[in-house]
């Protein structure tokens, strides 16, 4: 998730919160069905999401 990390490092731990992953999903495939069809099920994605950051930290 390169568009994470860019968002992480221009506006901080922030951009990790659980809550902005919807927005984030958008920004980078325009909708939640786009994001899903490409990367799978929305709990597969979330759970990639806290992996990176645990792994980031």
């Amino acid at each position: 998730m390169p568009i994470v990390l860019g968002h992480y490092v221009e506006r901080g731990v922030g951009e990790l919160d659980l809550e902005k992953l919807p927005q984030l999903i958008e920004l980078k495939y325009h909708s939640i069905r786009d994001a899903v069809d490409e990367l799978g099920e929305v709990k597969n994605i979330r759970d990639v999401f806290v992996g990176f950051q645990r792994d980031l930290y």
